[in-house]
């Protein structure tokens, strides 16, 4: 199972794009002082492969599907931080930095502490669909696959990412 960094390194590259966002929006203006959030982009990309090779070389286990419902629109209300770049934020005024730090911070210690990891737009982007599933043992796990349908009778060999989240192998 993934640490306690590990998990915060997922958490980060969910905002491999907000990143992106900042470091053009803010390039032209505040020149090296934006390239901070590419910097952390790459840290989290480079954390997410070494992620997905981490769940590739991990042991797998069976799960047989009772029922399932697909959950990718979790990430729908992930992406209301995406909301920021384009609210005029002026990172002139410190306090707006302090701020935005802040706001950051404590959304990833609610991320990590909750073992949200499952919930992540660049998994997203990268092909990966989140579904709550019930096993024929009746037990309840999140599971990240790249199957676009998942249907009763499946049987999954999982990674367990999280209390709960399971990677598909």
């Amino acid at each position: 199972m993934p640490s306690v960094i590990s998990r915060a390194i997922l958490f980060l590259s969910g905002y491999l794009p907000l990143f992106l966002i900042f470091t053009v929006q803010y390039y032209q203006h505040y020149k090296w002082w934006a390239l901070i959030p590419l910097s952390l982009a790459a840290v989290a990309a480079v954390g997410l492969f070494m992620f997905l090779k981490w769940v590739q070389a991990g042991e797998p286990r069976p799960l047989k599907i009772e029922n399932v419902q697909r959950k990718d629109a979790e990430v729908i209300a992930y992406i209301f931080a995406y909301v920021f770049p384009f609210l005029g934020l002026k990172i002139d005024d410190p306090a707006n930095v302090i701020g935005l730090a802040i706001f950051f911070l404590v959304l990833m210690i609610l991320n990590v502490s909750s073992n949200m990891v499952h919930i992540n737009p660049a998994l997203n982007l990268l092909g990966y669909h989140v579904y709550d599933i019930t096993t024929v043992d009746e037990d309840s796990h999140t599971v990240i696959t790249r199957r676009n349908r998942l249907v009763r009778g499946t049987e999954l060999r999982v990674v367990l990412v999280s209390d709960g989240v399971s990677m598909e192998r």
